[in-house]
């Protein structure tokens, strides 16, 4: 069992990794609390794919799921979205007795947590991510939140939820460009924090990647996230360390409006760029960062841009809600294992690093 628990604190959840979790769903939800009525949010393709199975084992538990499939993607991240479920529940005369059951990927685990954050001041509610990168990352740390025109999760909230059960069996039915976008997080893990990591991903790479079981690299991934939420779970310090790859990835999603890369191509590029910016700034050796590189490409991420990126890339940066009041502030690694907060005093050496990843004819 793995676990987020903050000393001192009153924020403590399991994190539990097991092949057919999902299929016993009524049952995970009677060790948190007694039967009765649960909200259910996923998405149109996750409802297609496991939601009469999700549904009928909280049934057989003795619950009432009341369930709403909110539009597939990125751009439903939104102001509206979260009002949409907030209307509803309240139609539905919801109380704060009721908890939120998010089933899906990262987009509706910020979606359903946000709500369930906002509607009647706060409802318990509980994870069930179905995508590698939920599994492994984004479903993990109470970070909630949607995005706004000017820049992605600009308006959000901490609100942790009371356990995270991700069921390895459903990553079957991703297709390979959604199952590589989760491994590139399991990447930054390996660089920032676990290095052992890296080395399992290049012997996934080696075997196939979606031939290969990565339960062990989702537990490794998320223990390690547990870590960092634990020591640091409102994202004020250590914790930031796992924007590593994520300034630029940020960036290049908003520019291109969330239509040209997922999440995780984004962040594979952007830390292409953190490792290269890491051997100007921060002292990284040139052959980790190489390395690096080479793992990404192997995974079938990209590395690359066709072209430099225009001024809704740089506007975005500049609006990026980690940077400092009059800085930049960009996660770099001096050593693989290793991460680090800098302030950059000029976006000369970014610019140029950014010239450097675009693809040559």
């Amino acid at each position: 069992m793995i676990s987020v628990s903050v000393p001192r604190g009153r924020i403590r959840y399991p994190i539990r990794v097991a092949p057919g979790i999902l299929s016993r769903a009524g049952d995970v939800m009677l060790g948190i609390r007694a039967s009765g009525k649960v909200l259910v949010v996923t998405d149109r393709t996750v409802a297609r794919l496991y939601g009469a199975r999700f549904l009928a084992s909280l049934r057989r538990a003795g619950f009432t799921p009341h369930a709403i499939a909110l539009p597939t993607g990125e751009r439903t991240k939104t102001l509206a979205s979260v009002r949409r479920l907030c209307e509803r529940w309240a139609r539905w005369r919801v109380d704060r007795s009721v908890p939120v059951l998010a089933l899906g990927g990262g987009v509706v685990s910020d979606i359903a947590g946000f709500a369930a954050a906002a509607y009647a001041r706060g409802l318990d509610w509980v994870v069930f991510p179905t995508t590698l990168l939920a599994q492994a990352d984004a479903g993990i740390g109470g970070k909630v939140g949607v995005n706004l025109p000017l820049g992605k999760n600009l308006l959000g909230a901490f609100h942790h939820p009371r356990g995270v059960f991700c069921d390895p069996e459903v990553l079957r039915t991703l297709s390979p460009r959604a199952f590589r976008s989760g491994l590139a997080e399991i990447v930054k893990i390996g660089v920032i924090r676990r290095p052992a990591l890296l080395a399992s991903l290049r012997r996934l790479a080696r075997r196939g990647a979606l031939a290969a079981p990565v339960t062990s690299l989702i537990r490794a991934a998320a223990r390690e996230k547990a870590w960092y939420v634990s020591r640091d779970p409102e994202d004020r310090g250590i914790r930031q360390h796992l924007n590593f790859g994520h300034t630029v990835g940020h960036a290049l999603e908003a520019s291109y409006d969330y239509k040209r890369f997922t999440h995780g191509e984004a962040v594979s590029i952007g830390m292409v760029a953190a490792s290269r910016l890491s051997v100007r700034v921060a002292g990284l050796d040139p052959t980790a960062a190489l390395g690096i590189e080479d793992l990404l490409r192997l995974l079938g991420l990209p590395v690359r841009l066709n072209r430099l990126p225009g001024a809704a890339f740089w506007s975005a940066l500049q609006k990026d809600k980690k940077r400092g009041r009059t800085r930049l502030r960009m996660v770099l690694s001096p050593a693989i294992g290793a991460a680090n907060t800098y302030e950059l005093h000029s976006l000369t050496p970014l610019r140029e690093v950014i010239t450097s990843l675009v693809q040559r004819p």
